[in-house]
């Protein structure tokens, strides 16, 4: 009987130890805005002027993986799903235990408006279940300046401490 206890409890101690990947670190997560506003004249979030909703609409366990060399994010497919629902528009944030690391915009390819001074988030239509983070919709013009935040220090480390930085 003493030696089912220690078998016992060793198994439990064991599989109570076992660390989840997703679960190590501070989390990253993307949320849409409740509340925000734009800076004058330009496609770009008032960062003094806005708030998270109170969920994410992309979990970090639902963050498989990101690519920093092309800033693609791997997501599972209900996550993917909901990001498809996005309208031309919706502003997001990028967020490292709930701080916003940066902002942006939902910009499908198929939009024919533009998005100069900010960040955009589109569908990867040549890989599966992944989302693309650009630099201005369709591009950067000449003499904007974008502040790049989509390789982050503290962005690239949560997703390295999480097994998750490719």
């Amino acid at each position: 009987m003493k030696a089912f206890l220690l078998i016992f409890l060793f198994v439990s101690v064991s599989l109570g130890c076992r660390k989840d990947s997703t679960s190590l670190g501070e989390p990253v997560e993307i949320y849409l805005l409740k509340d925000f506003q734009l800076l004058t004249n330009k496609c770009q979030v008032d960062p003094s002027a806005s708030s998270l909703q109170f969920t994410p609409t992309v979990a970090n366990g639902e963050i498989l993986e990101y690519s920093s060399s092309d800033y693609q994010f791997k997501l599972k497919a209900t996550a993917l799903e909901r990001i498809k629902t996005l309208s031309d528009r919706t502003p997001f944030a990028v967020t490292v235990n709930k701080e916003v690391i940066y902002f942006g915009f939902f910009k499908p390819s198929f939009s024919s408006s533009s998005c100069d001074h900010s960040i955009t988030m589109d569908l990867s239509w040549g890989q599966a279940n992944r989302i693309l983070m650009r630099l201005g919709y369709p591009g950067v013009p000449t003499g904007v300046t974008i502040e790049d935040e989509r390789n982050n220090p503290r962005l690239l480390a949560a997703l390295q401490n999480q097994g998750k930085l490719r």
